[in-house]
């Protein structure tokens, strides 16, 4: 067969619509994309699905195929957002930036986002609502100087692990509050960047409340989200903190070897993902690197919020990324852990420090939603009825 070239008609193309994403994007000069496939032949996405092509997405722009986008827009909506093409681009275009700006403009359009992804902004919702949203300074301090923020998805993957944490933190470091609420990353990651901004505000808001100038998060989405909105409490990980303050003394159960998956909202942070390995080596473990690591390192599969679009797709992606491991895998973020753990055993790094029951629970399969609005919903519950209340 023939090489099938996809027709352009000359009178929808929209120079207008080229502009406005151009300026959109922030210093990310799309103009010098030369077309060379390098971002399509890494993408894992592509690799699953041949409908999706970043090349393709970035030479429709720049040609102003506006109409495409808004009778195609899975296709923005498809991206797994990892930055990956911006580390192998020769010029460091972000196609992951540019579906984002599209995003933007199909939700300011009234298209996006899509159907299925209200089950995204249900869950969004219910963790800003006093279900689980909670605030409290440490009980046994005279001030709040800092707050963990537990993200939504580490209480949802495990309340007790999540408590053993935040009181190893209150125990080296007096004085560290706590807030259980959305970051607001779905919002931003779906293109609302009303309901993001709105969201970003009431975060501000509960730190003026608690009189906190530092924040110690543990999901890198969450700390990439909150970075990149420029706020104006310091940020710190929670692996960073860890190797600071120590960690605690650990049972001696034999050294083990992980494959270690870094998350993909993780790919620029070095001080992360030294920290992570830091922490490792710490519990007595060693680590494989898998081939894509670090800055290449591969999504997980579910980055992008397109778990809802396409759940075989999904399952496509992870299987891709585990098939490069030759151990049990270990991860840093949540949703990263219970993705993996479909194909393979896992463990968050929290687990190997605070879990004793960690090799047991390697071989637990991801919750259910309805357990992960459970978990979150025990976590600020066992919070309350220890009296951490205001």
């Amino acid at each position: 067969m023939g090489l099938k070239l996809e027709p352009i008609l000359v009178n929808k193309l929209d120079t207008k619509f080229r502009e406005e994403i151009l300026a959109r994007m922030e210093g990310e000069d799309l103009k010098r994309c030369l077309g060379c496939g390098t971002c399509t032949a890494g993408c894992l996405v592509r690799e699953v699905d041949k409908n999706y092509n970043p090349r393709k997405i970035a030479r429709r722009v720049l040609l102003g195929m506006k109409d495409y986008f808004k009778e195609k827009p899975e296709i923005p909506y498809s991206c797994n957002l990892c930055e990956l093409c911006q580390k192998t681009c020769p010029y460091q275009v972000n196609i992951g930036e540019l579906c984002l700006v599209l995003r933007e403009l199909l939700v300011e359009e009234g298209i996006g986002p899509l159907p299925a992804h209200k089950v995204i902004n249900d869950d969004v919702e219910w963790a800003l609502s006093p279900a689980f949203a909670l605030s409290l300074p440490d009980p046994d301090a005279t001030e709040c100087k800092r707050a963990f923020f537990t993200g939504c998805n580490l209480p949802a993957y495990s309340p007790s692990l999540t408590m053993t944490t935040y009181d190893y933190l209150r125990k080296k470091l007096p004085g560290t509050g706590i807030i259980l609420r959305c970051c607001g990353a779905p919002y931003h990651g779906l293109g609302e960047h009303s309901l993001f901004k709105k969201t970003m505000g009431g975060f501000e808001h509960e730190m003026s409340k608690l009189g906190a100038s530092e924040l110690i998060v543990p999901c890198p989405d969450c700390y990439r989200t909150l970075k990149r909105a420029n706020p104006s409490f310091e940020l710190k990980t929670l692996y960073e903190v860890l190797v600071e303050v120590g960690v605690p003394q650990l049972p001696k159960n034999g050294q083990r070897t992980f494959s270690l998956h870094d998350s993909c909202t993780a790919r620029w942070e070095t001080k992360l993902q030294d920290s992570v390995r830091e922490l490792i080596k710490l519990s007595g473990h060693e680590i494989e690197e898998l081939p894509h690591s670090r800055e290449l390192t591969l999504c997980c599969g579910q980055g992008g919020l397109i778990l809802p679009l396409n759940p075989i797709r999904v399952f496509s992606l992870t299987k891709e990324r585990v098939a490069e491991a030759h151990f049990d895998m270990l991860a840093y973020c949540a949703v990263c852990r219970e993705t993996l753990s479909v194909h393979k055993p896992s463990l968050h790094v929290l687990d190997l420090l605070f879990n004793p029951n960690w090799e047991k629970d390697m071989r637990k399969l991801p919750n259910k939603p309805s357990i992960r609005k459970d978990n979150q919903s025990r976590f600020k519950s066992l919070l309350m009825e220890r009296g951490k209340t205001t």
